[in-house]
This record gives structure tokens, sequence and C-alpha cells, in this order.
């Protein structure tokens, strides 16, 4: 096992979320991570991602399946969606096993979807193709010269839902499915600097199941349950020395296997209240359990990494004032979580294989404002629509290092800001949306130390967990995650 000294538990779920917005990702640093699955029709994603007490009808079916029965009639849809990050002028990353400057990526998604609600009964369902590329040069040495490297690939999504209204109860039951083919996640480049191949083959399923009802003309109460799972593998590929054969020189390389699995459950319940008819107000209470069977052995920390243990929180309030012509939304979520994540000593020591060389406790303490508003303007066919959402990052860390009995404590604080905005075309049945979404405070993490002008590395990933024990100071390349989506959608009444 390495030095201690030189130990970054790096706790990385590398899950695709795909449109379940319930679900809770923890993070430890700052990484710069665009939602590659991001790309479902969305209002409330130009207005800074409100979610209690409004009501998005654009996303509501697949947040909550039971919500279908809220749209009569058929609605076809189609929003290509165009994720990026730039880092060509940023640092390279550095580990033990080589080096490598990441200078951008391009994701882009083509959804195609319908949902349907007739006499009570609605379905639905989507499918979309997505293309990733991503951007690396490879610093040279005395035998080679650098080269740039592009990691492609494509993912498939497909979802699907079904469900009933029952009018006699004035309740709504609804089920959906989500799978996914996944070959490029973001990110999983940036956790093996220096490697001159890398390919990736995963799955996804998650099953869901959500009821919607209204007790009174003011009440609306809702219950999701939702189990997650995700399974993936990395096939990385190193380059070695280079050795020198009579008059040649020949080339060897070093294949590692990873892999990660995931699997989780996910409660999430809603209750909003109508004061007047310019007024509603909300509250969410949202509980994810996770486990983590499967660590991948990054390169950026070359230790056991073993099963571990999550739980998080999501306790927050809503308010909804709107008129003839504007509407005006404020959300607080408190965000509490705890983390478990262990290294077994394996094969490296005389001690039992199971015995935990090294603990980590995460206590995080993170907080969410969000604003939007959604406007008419005088041209009857034209609205706008604005946000803000301040997500305030802050945990503190106790690990503890069971070989030679040390322990030490760790705390971080961060804010990521994201601004949105967006235009909404009515004709007829007919609208088109645009919206563009930038997120801040974000980028290219590492440790400071060692003289390099670069850092030891830390990863990027696509917003989702991330547990990383860092042995220095963090240093950010700040960088911003841009996303822009025009939506295409017609209803047949």
């Amino acid at each position: 096992m390495k030095n201690k000294n030189l130990i970054i538990f790096l706790f990385c779920l590398a899950f695709i979320k795909l449109i379940y917005s319930q679900e809770i990702h923890l993070r430890t640093v700052p990484l710069a991570a665009g939602n590659q699955s991001d790309f479902y029709p969305s209002v409330s994603r130009s207005m800074g991602n409100l979610s209690i007490a409004f009501d998005d009808p654009l996303s509501e079916p697949i947040l909550n399946p039971a919500k279908t029965y809220k749209h009569q009639g058929v609605r076809l849809f189609f929003s290509p969606t165009f994720n990026s990050w730039s880092n060509k002028d940023g640092r390279a990353v550095f580990t033990s096993s080589g080096s490598a400057k990441y200078t951008g990526t391009t994701i882009n998604s083509i959804p195609f979807g319908f949902f349907l609600n007739k006499e009570n009964f609605f379905t639905g369902g989507i499918i979309s193709y997505q293309s990733y590329s991503s951007e690396r040069t490879i610093p040279g040495n005395w035998l080679s010269n650098s080269n740039s490297k592009s990691d492609i690939g494509n993912n498939i999504y497909l979802f699907g839902l079904i469900g009933m209204y029952l009018p006699e109860m004035k309740l709504s039951v609804g089920g959906s499915i989500s799978w996914s083919e996944i070959k490029a996640i973001d990110g999983v480049n940036l956790l093996y600097p220096g490697s001159y191949d890398i390919k990736q083959d995963g799955r996804s399923l998650n099953y869901k199941i959500g009821f919607a009802g209204e007790p009174s003309e003011q009440d609306q109460l809702e219950f999701v349950v939702a189990r997650t799972t995700f399974k993936s593998s990395h096939e990385v590929t190193y380059g070695l020395s280079n050795w020198r054969l009579e008059d040649s020189w020949i080339s060897r390389y070093r294949l590692e296997l990873n892999k990660d699995e995931s699997k989780g459950w996910i409660i999430h319940t809603k209750y909003n209240r109508i004061i007047n008819d310019e007024l509603k107000i909300g509250a969410i209470f949202t509980v994810n359990w996770k486990e983590h069977p499967k660590i991948p052995n990054y390169a950026l920390a070359n230790i056991p990494r073993d099963p571990g243990n999550s739980t998080a929180y999501n306790i927050g309030v809503g308010i909804v004032k709107s008129n003839e012509k504007t509407l005006l939304g404020f959300e607080y979520i408190y965000e509490p979580m705890t983390s478990y994540t262990w290294a077994e000593a394996g094969t490296d020591f005389t001690l039992p294989p199971t015995f935990k060389t090294v603990e980590n406790f995460f206590d995080f303490y993170n907080h969410i404002i969000r604003a939007g508003i959604y406007s008419h303007t005088d041209l009857n066919w034209l609205d706008y629509t604005l946000g803000v959402q301040f997500h305030f990052n802050k945990y503190n860390l106790k690990q503890n290092d069971n070989i030679i009995n040390t322990s030490r404590t760790a705390d971080e604080n961060w804010l990521e800001t994201t601004l949105s905005g967006g235009l909404t075309i009515n004709i007829s049945n007919f609208q088109i949306l645009y919206s563009l979404q930038v997120i801040l405070g974000n980028g290219i993490v590492g440790a400071e130390g060692g003289g390099i002008e670069g850092w030891e590395a830390s990863s990027m990933g696509n917003r989702s967990d991330f547990l990383i024990a860092s042995y220095g100071s963090l240093v950010v390349d700040e960088i911003p995650l841009i996303t822009q989506q025009i939506s295409f959608i017609y209803n047949i009444k």
C-alpha cells in the first residue's frame, strides 16, 4: 500500500443520473461536471431549477410518473441538448501513472419522446442518442513528442412510464423504468491521467413508482419511491517505458480493468398548499440511501477501494406568487448527508484481507437557495424566464489510519452558482423553448505540492458522487459549464 502521506482516498460513484431529480449527489471537491443526462424538456431549468411549489408542466411526468394525468391528449417533443466546457488555457493534471492536460468536452444529445393521456389512462416514453467527445494532450518525453487524444463514445437512453388516474379517490398512480447503455461518461478520462486509451462499458437500470393526489382543492400530495442500479467497467491502457531491441524501439503497454457498481433507494415526498389564486407554498422531504459494492482503482489514488455507504437528505420549503403576467418563485433546501468509506488491507499486509486500514467519515451541511421568474411579454406569443441557484457546499472529514493509529480532520466549503434563462414561443398547439444554463464555481481540482507546475490529480465527472479525502490544499481552476437546449413541443388535445 502506498505511503499514507500520498493517499487521496477517492470514492467516486460514476452513476448516470437519468432524469432522477430526487437523487442527491455527494461531492467533497468543486469538480466541473456537466450533467450529460439532463436532456429532457424543462421550464424550471431556466428558472433556477425551481421544483417545490412550482409545477413544471414539461418535466412533471419524468420526475413523478403519476403526474402525467394532468396533461390531456398527446404531447410530442424533440429537445436537442448541448453540454460543453473548455480548459484550453488550464494546467495539466499529474499522477504517478502519468499526466495529461484536458482541453474540453462536448456532448450532444438528441432525445425524442411522447406522453399520452386518455380516459384516465396514461403512458409515455423517451429515446435519446448521445455523442461524447473529450480532448486531452499527453506530454511527451525524450523518446516521443506530445500527442493529442480524443476520448469519444456514444450512449443510448430509454425511458418509459405507465399509469392511471382514479377519479373516485382523486389519486393518480404511475410507474417508470429507465435504462441506459453507456460507452462514455463525462469525466472518467480525467480519473486516469497519462493513460493511452480508455474503453467504457456500462449499464444502468432504474425503477420508480409515484403517487399524486389532491385530498382537497387546496392540498396536493406526492410520494415517490425509486430503485437505482448501475454497473460499469473501465478498460484502461497505459504506456510503459520504451526499450531498445537492436536498432528498434519497442513500445510496451499495461492493461488495467476496473469495475464501478452502485445501487440505492430513494424516497421522496412533497406537499403543496394553495393559499389563494396568487399564492402557493410547498415543502419536500427526500432521503437517499446508497451502497457502493465496487469502486474503481483509479490511477490518481492507487490504493484498494472497498464498499462504502451513504445517506443523504433534502428538507426544503418553497413559495410561488403569481398574477396574470408574472410568476415568482423562491426555495430553500437544507441538505445534510453522511458517508462512510474505507480501504481494506487486501494482499499488501500480513493483516487479514478485510482489515480496514483507512476509514473516512464525512458529514455534510449543504444549503441550496433558488429563485426564478416566468413572465409573459407584451407579445402574446413570447414568454421569458430567468433564474439563479446558489449551492453552498460544506463538509467535515475525519480520517482514521488504523495501521499507525493516527487520525486527522479536514473542513472544506465552496459556492456553486447556476445562472439560467430562456425564451418560449407559443404558436397555437406548438411550442419552441430555448434555455441557457451556466454553472460557475467548479473546475479541475487538485492538491498543490511537489513544486510541480500543475496538480496532483483529483477528478471531474457527471455531477455524480465524489468523496475525496485529499492530502493537500485544494486548488481550483474554475471552468464554466454550459448547457443549451432547444425544445420543440406539439400538443394534440
